[in-house]
């Protein structure tokens, strides 16, 4: 008895994106042979290979800007740089401290442990939101006072790209302050900068110009500044006990600043510079200088994959 076979082999394959000459997502390719060998009829379909979900914008073949941004430095990526020392510890995590809070003991007798954490909680390409949360201590003891101070800044940042050459970087920050200790705390400052409890506001706008250069425009807004209560005691004399309640005030309740300024940002280097006019805000600290002025921005950076 003469039987027939057919045998048919189909492979549907969706193609990843590639360059104009390969084939665009959703396309088909298929393939067949056919041998007479008897009546059943077998068809195998191959799964479809789907395109990868895009990749956070740090692990790119380019970087991007980080600094003061909702983005991230990458996993297993340390950041060595005049304004932070970071790393990635994943993709969206990463912790560093403020080196130039802790260069403050060699003009000042102040030492300012601190440390940062900085997590993305969305990464939707082209919007990110990340939150970061410090943490600085200060001792501000004076002769026979014992002080410290306490500063939190806690931030939100979101970042949007409204095409390939144009971000948005959004900040909203709170700063947590606190004095603490015995003797005349009426002197609450870092440096001769008066602390204070604070909402500020700040947006960056970066035009990308080519893949490692952008332009860049800051402006930063205290809109909330309350006053800080201290209060402490010490001995006046041998005899004599002083006690002190008190409140600092921060001279300027609505401290700004506008930079103008460029982004150079190569794979293993990050050089950010600017200049501008208004009050000059403490690095990490977000703490204002009490002086209006010339405003400068700098930032290097050298980054190493681990």
């Amino acid at each position: 008895m003469r039987t027939t076979t057919w045998v048919a082999v189909s492979v549907v394959a969706f193609a990843l994106a590639k360059p104009a000459s390969a084939q665009t997502t959703g396309e088909m390719t298929t393939t067949g042979e056919t041998t007479t060998t008897g009546e059943t009829t077998t068809t195998v379909t191959a799964e479809p290979s789907y395109p990868s979900v895009p990749r956070s914008p740090s692990a790119e073949a380019y970087p991007r800007l980080d600094e003061k941004t909702a983005l991230m430095v990458g996993k297993d990526r340390l950041k060595l740089g005049i304004l932070a020392f970071e790393y990635g510890i994943l993709e969206r995590l990463s912790v560093g401290t403020t080196p130039p809070v802790w260069a403050l003991r060699a003009f000042k007798s102040i030492l300012v442990p601190n440390l940062f954490v900085k997590g993305q909680i969305v990464d939707r390409d082209p919007f990110w939101v990340s939150a970061v949360v410090a943490g600085y201590y200060a001792d501000i003891s004076k002769g026979q006072a014992s002080g410290q101070l306490l500063d939190i800044p806690l931030s939100l940042f979101a970042s949007f790209r409204a095409d390939k050459h144009f971000y948005l970087h959004a900040e909203g920050a709170y700063i947590f302050v606190r004095g603490f200790g015995d003797g005349d705390l009426s002197r609450a400052d870092i440096g001769g900068t008066a602390a204070a409890r604070a909402g500020q506001a700040q947006l960056l706008a970066e035009v990308r110009i080519v893949d490692w250069f952008s332009l860049t425009a800051l402006g930063r807004y205290q809109f909330y500044s309350s006053t800080l209560t201290v209060s402490g005691s010490g001995m006046a004399d041998a005899a004599t006990t002083a006690s002190l309640d008190g409140e600092v005030v921060p001279r300027i309740q609505h401290p700004w600043e506008v930079i103008g300024g460029v982004a150079i940002l190569l794979k293993h280097v990050h050089i950010i510079a600017g200049a501008g006019y208004g009050y000059y805000f403490v690095p990490g600290l977000e703490i204002p200088i009490q002086k209006r002025g010339f405003v400068p921005d700098g930032s290097l950076s050298v980054l190493f994959t681990l």
